[in-house]
């Protein structure tokens, strides 16, 4: 519900045109970057995408994900006993909004970090950092009796072990 709000209300603001977001790379330090070896599939899929890169920790050196990317997003997945993951992150945008504008500008004072929604069976974490928009989805066989797609847990679990495991200016 406060999701649906905020997109209705940020919706007035609205111009009608699409482009690139800019990535604050300043945010961005070494330290956060695990220097590992990471699987083939995950180093060649993300080689060329360029904005921060992020996936659980837990699952980064899975053999077994699924890259697609671009220089401006990236789509990581992996299928795990009855549920499948999704890990986003897009630096393209459809609409623009006008920033300067004082109710704009009070709706994200009262946005949080990272949103967790229920939506479809799904389990999801929205959030926004380095000024890119991310997304970790969980979807379940069986969403009404599967935990991780009932209820907030284990996609925040997720969302609080994510690394930046690439990406680049």
């Amino acid at each position: 519900m406060r999701l649906l709000f905020s997109i209705l209300l940020t919706s007035a603001f609205l111009n009608a045109e699409g482009g690139v977001l800019d990535v604050d790379w300043s945010g961005v330090t070494k330290g956060q970057q695990k220097l590992t070896s990471y699987p083939l599939v995950l180093t060649k899929g993300i080689a060329n995408v360029h904005l921060p890169v992020y996936v659980a920790n837990s699952v980064a050196h899975n053999n077994n994900l699924v890259v697609v990317a671009d220089k401006n997003f990236y789509s990581i997945s992996l299928d795990i006993r009855g549920a499948s993951l999704l890990f986003e992150g897009d630096k393209t945008y459809q609409e623009s909004v006008d920033k300067s504008n004082p109710k704009f500008k009070n709706l994200l004072n009262h946005i949080s970090a990272v949103e967790y929604v229920a939506s479809e069976g799904m389990m999801l974490a929205e959030f926004s950092k380095h000024g890119i928009n991310y997304a970790i989805t969980v979807e379940c066989e069986e969403p009404k009796t599967d935990k991780r797609c009932s209820e907030q847990g284990f996609v925040e679990s997720l969302y609080n072990e994510i690394i930046m495991v690439g990406g680049r200016p």
